[in-house]
């Protein structure tokens, strides 16, 4: 039983150690270090040796579980980021449904902008957020949206906001710390102030740079040494698109910090929530996600189908706002699945205005 013990006490400390250095190494800037992508996707992943490990210490010896327990409270947010664990609550009357879709340059099929639009009717969205969008297949979308903003407004392929509000304010964003010469990563963002029954919330839609991972490259090799060369390449893009996304955050947040209005945040960010971005941009705004997730995992469809239902996809909100729900939606309109957030004003002006 000491021998158990000793072991057993061992293996839970190198893997807290391990934990560490993961959500550490996470936490750097992607333009510093170009394999924090990496890491993030591993960290959360780390909870389940810690619960199980905790489960026998349990039986072995209770006085050991404390490093069980530090490694489960590291990685639980990161966790509940990717796994919807909720059910929707009841929603007020006042409240709108906001989405954040990649749609492939509707290269799905020719009917996908129109197929599309009829989602958005059933589903009633009030404010659709679009990456990799080509105009002007785009134009059925326009029967349920009457306000439409896009980036780079004359670009062919961009990104674009669609309203049933009134939108008073766009703005193409430029990502200004990437290279200029990289043209789509420098220009895959932009802004609308739109009026809202409670309020005027500042969306923000970007798309950040590709991992460059094709679904080709996650194809099952024939042999070990292939599929250790395919397993070198698929990291090599990942590490070099890191650093891009790593120039990028830096004036996401800054748009961030600078918004007059409230903040929607929504895009494809080709990457987890977690690292240094996600870090700094709970600092200043909500994941809904974490707490009022619900229904089926995953965000984009190659990877699902692989058996990997990770978030890619994000939409995050100031606290000026009130989320009552938010979940994907597996319709199979393109590589990726919509993700839906119900949001209504907050639970304080709600409350004054019913009183008066």
């Amino acid at each position: 039983m000491r021998k158990r013990r000793f072991i057993l006490t061992w293996i839970n400390r190198l893997l807290l150690l391990g934990t560490l250095v993961s959500g550490l190494g996470s936490l750097l800037p992607a333009n510093i270090f170009a394999g924090a992508s990496l890491l993030s996707l591993i960290f959360p992943t780390l909870i389940v040796p810690h619960f199980v490990l905790l489960l026998v210490t349990l039986r072995i010896s209770k006085k050991r579980i404390l490093p069980n327990l530090i490694g489960i409270a590291l990685t639980l947010i990161p966790a509940l980021a990717q796994f919807p664990f909720t059910k929707p609550k009841d929603q007020p009357q006042d409240c709108l449904r906001i989405a954040t879709y990649n749609v492939r340059a509707f290269y799905q099929g020719l009917d996908a902008p129109e197929k599309m639009n009829t989602w958005a009717e059933r589903e009633n969205i009030d404010v659709l957020c679009l990456q990799e969008v080509r105009r002007p297949s785009h134009k059925p979308l326009e029967k349920s949206f009457s306000h439409v903003a896009f980036a780079p407004k004359i670009s062919r392929y961009s990104v674009g906001i669609f309203s049933k509000y009134p939108i008073i304010h766009t703005e193409p964003l430029t990502f200004s710390y990437v290279e200029q010469g990289k043209r789509y990563p420098t220009r895959s963002a932009g802004l609308a102030d739109i009026v809202l029954p409670w309020d005027t919330v500042r969306f923000i839609n970007v798309h950040l740079n590709s991992t460059g991972v094709q679904d080709g490259d996650m194809e099952v090799a024939p042999s070990t040494e292939e599929l250790l060369e395919r397993g070198k390449q698929i990291a090599r893009k990942l590490a070099g698109s890191d650093r891009t996304r790593g120039l990028q955050s830096k004036s996401i947040l800054e748009w961030i910090e600078e918004s007059p209005h409230p903040v929607v945040l929504c895009g494809d960010f080709n990457s987890v929530p977690g690292g240094n971005l996600y870090a700094r941009l709970l600092l200043h705004l909500e994941d809904p996600y974490i707490f009022k997730g619900s229904g089926k995992m995953g965000s984009f469809e190659p990877l699902k189908r692989r058996y990997l239902p990770i978030r890619i996809d994000w939409t995050l909100h100031s606290e000026g706002i009130e989320s009552y729900d938010q979940h994907i939606d597996h319709i199979n309109l393109s590589d990726h699945y919509p993700l839906v957030t119900t949001i209504g004003p907050p639970i304080e002006e709600k409350a004054t205005s019913e009183e008066e």
